[in-house]
């Protein structure tokens, strides 16, 4: 997935990974301190290697040691960005390279995917990072950010070492969905550009839609705030969903406009994510005082006269905290939350002032001032009633409505997250059946009069909130990336499960539009037309639906490229196992321009390989271990790897993760669906029941009578992956 991010995937903003070294920062005496060491790790194979690694250091002037400090580490873009942030909230900045990994110095990247296949070089070497900043700074609490890959890297720790950091932003990149699997709950904070055309704004949105998952979120309602972007008002919104497991959240911060770059003040909205990131952030510092602490401060603030305009604060001591905000010195009734939406700015009330006042049983801390600064909407038409914002169940119709008055003919174009919706050019703008995919996203329409010189009025931004409809698909697998040359067939292919009959429905779209039904398309696998080269980057997904509702598979990506690109590695796990007598299933995976041919040598006895799909497949009929060399390649070249396989007399061992991955797929990770208490299939048994009987989770009638949740394991139906001692199990090559 994303190892394809760079020159050769998409075209992208050069980045320069060393452009802070050692560098003084507005001013100040501290510095970028660069800190060299030898990082024991292991390769791809488990074995143990030494590479010399290093990362920057920045501590703000006159932070003290005398008590921990949370620190930023800053996979990708420049770490002297943070340094202001740094010095205003008292956190150290630990700049971190790629340089010295495996893939070269210099490298093309993170080692960001699965680590049961690629390795764990850059995994060790953050937590390497994390345990030497401890040790030598004095640091407590750890957060990751990134950008592009740094985002990819950022997101894959997370799936990783989820104890290890207290929260996780990317900017601009998305995870592998089947690569990266998340282990435990995060708060994660993504930001995203609609114009951002590297990294698709849909595929974004998938990572984050996981994480809700994981963190217990999927159904619950976001709070969306209205972000200052000084240079262009009004253009950036976050959407968070609160209230997680463990209190975890996930916030989405959409910057319309916004390209493949870092956020900061002097470009685009003028949006600064350091300001964001750390209002997020900072709600999941370690407490170590009992009177309140203020430690993200509000910010000003710029709006548009009539749009929304928010302000954060965030303050640590003992629970609960109280808050109550102030405009100008005067409390504002209601106003008791940790963040304050002013509904509509009114240009007459420009320069106001809000603060917050934070209590405790142990006392009272004041917030600085933040001011609201109020531009004049632009001359045009007058929208009268807004667009409010609707929740519904997936596969439930809504409507968005608008009021506008002005000289007629008045013209409207509805937009969703800041993409015009080709068609939606009526006052209101209904949705036959709201999709999951489509929760958090923004309308906004936009009201034109007059001919000879027209004008136009932009509404406020309307937010859509799509909960789960229990009984609903469940989705299985999404659907693979396709590679292919012009006029080469290329098919996309979802599996759902459904105790009702299911209907399918694919979407296209580009990189930074939306994404539209594809007439005819409605069955679980599509064949596009012969693709042009002109179709180079085309997304797909699947809308399955059954009578209770919807579920949206992931969005995928079409490659047409002039000619054939060669396989440089095997991507599928390298070790798996099996019971004598049970029936074998494992897909030899890589990434090159179809077509393929595959090739598996010696194979035990009962197995063989179909050459076209990369399916070895049978029932093993004698215990041992075979080591196979397994092979991949087209027109332009062969990639291989060994392959070992154990046929054992017993059930290999599995672990109930594994097997949530085996039975459940891409909704392996939503707790509501996969959890040890969940019953997707309505059979009056849980999954762990079922998983402690070898059962199937899906099918009703494969559980016999009065079976106990207590019940022993029996035989598995499919192939157990193994790896290097002490690693979990991933059972990503099973079927």
């Amino acid at each position: 997935m994303a190892e394809e991010h760079g020159a050769s995937r998409f075209p992208r903003t050069a980045l320069c990974l060393l452009c802070f070294a050692v560098l003084a920062s507005d001013g100040l005496a501290a510095t970028d301190v660069r800190v060299n060491f030898t990082l024991d790790t292991t390769d791809a194979d488990g074995t143990p290697i030494q590479q010399q690694r290093y990362y920057y250091v920045y501590r703000p002037d006159n932070l003290p040691r005398t008590s921990p400090v949370p620190m930023l580490l800053v996979t990708l873009g420049g770490g002297t960005m943070f340094h202001r942030k740094a010095g205003q909230a008292g956190f150290i900045v630990v700049t971190c390279a790629f340089a010295g990994n495996s893939t070269g110095n210099p490298g093309t990247g993170w080692n960001a995917d699965n680590p049961r296949i690629s390795g764990y070089e850059d995994y060790d070497y953050l937590t390497e990072v994390i345990n030497r900043v401890k040790a030598s700074e004095n640091s407590n609490d750890a957060f990751i950010t990134g950008l592009s890959k740094g985002g990819h890297i950022a997101l894959a720790y997370a799936c990783e070492r989820p104890g290890m950091i207290k929260a996780a932003g990317p900017l601009d990149e998305f995870m592998g969905l089947t690569s990266n699997i998340p282990s435990a709950p995060v708060p994660i904070i993504a930001f995203h550009g609609t114009s951002d055309s590297s990294v698709p704004y849909t595929m974004m949105k998938d990572t984050v839609d996981v994480w809700r998952a994981v963190n217990g979120l999927s159904s619950v309602t976001p709070v969306t705030t209205w972000e200052a972007s000084p240079l262009i008002p009004g253009r950036v919104s976050q959407a968070t969903w609160r209230g997680g497991t463990n209190g975890t959240q996930v916030a989405f911060v959409t910057i319309i406009g916004g390209s493949h770059t870092d956020p900061i003040p002097a470009i685009e909205t003028g949006y600064d994510h350091t300001d964001g990131i750390w209002a997020f952030f900072s709600q999941f510092l370690t407490n170590t005082q009992s009177s309140p602490k203020i430690v993200s401060q509000p910010v000003n603030n710029i709006q548009v006269g009539g749009q929304p305009a928010s302000f954060w604060v965030t303050a640590t001591g003992n629970l609960p905290l109280s808050y109550q905000w102030q405009k100008d010195g005067v409390e504002i009734p209601g106003a008791t939350a940790n963040w304050y939406t002013v509904a509509a700015a009114d240009p007459a009330g420009s320069g106001a002032t809000f603060r917050a006042v934070v209590d405790n049983d142990s006392g009272s801390v004041t917030s600085a001032l933040a001011t609201l600064t109020v531009t004049a909407a632009p001359a045009g038409p007058t929208i009268a009633t807004q667009p409010a914002d609707q929740s519904v169940t997936a596969g439930q119709p809504v409507t968005f409505t608008v009021t506008a008055t002005d000289a007629p003919p008045l013209r409207y174009q509805w937009r969703k997250n800041g993409v015009n919706i080709g068609g939606a050019t009526d006052a209101a703008l209904s949705i036959p059946a709201a999709i999951s995919a489509d929760s958090g996203a923004s309308f906004t329409v936009v009201v034109t009069s007059g001919a000879d010189s027209p004008s136009s009025a932009t509404s406020n931004r309307a937010m859509l909130t799509v909960t789960p409809a229990p009984e609903a698909p469940i989705l299985i697998t999404n659907p693979a990336r396709a590679r292919v040359i012009p006029g080469q067939q290329a098919s996309f292919s979802v599996t759902a499960w459904s105790a009702s009959p299911m209907s399918y429905q694919w979407q296209k779209g580009t990189v930074t539009g939306n994404m539209a039904d594809i007439p005819g398309a409605t069955q679980a696998t599509y064949t596009i037309p012969p693709p042009t080269l002109a179709d180079h980057l085309t997304l797909f997904r699947c809308v399955v639906a059954n009578a209770a509702g919807n579920v949206t598979s992931a969005d995928e990506i079409l490659f047409v490229t002039a000619s054939a690109t060669p396989p440089t590695s095997i991507t599928s796990v390298i070790s798996a196992a099996v019971q004598v007598g049970t029936p074998f299933h494992y897909t030899i995976a890589t990434s090159c321009t179809a077509p393929i041919g595959y090739s598996a040598s010696p194979l035990p006895a009962g197995l063989s390989v179909d050459e076209a799909s990369g399916e070895i497949s049978g029932t093993p009929a004698e215990t041992g271990a075979t080591s196979i060399t397994i092979g991949a390649g087209n027109s332009a070249g062969h990639t291989s790897r060994v392959l070992t396989l154990t046929v054992t007399d017993t059930p290999p061992p599995i672990s109930i993760d594994s097997w949530r991955l085996a039975h459940f797929g891409a909704s392996a990770t939503d707790p509501s669906i996969a959890g040890d208490m969940a019953d997707p299939d309505g059979d009056g048994y849980t999954n762990l029941a079922e998983f402690n009987a070898g059962s199937d989770p899906l099918d009703s009638a494969s559980i016999p009578a009065g079976l106990a949740a207590s019940a022993p394991a029996r035989a598995f139906g499919w192939v157990a992956v193994c790896h290097r001692p002490g690693l979990p199990g991933n059972p990503s090559a099973t079927h």
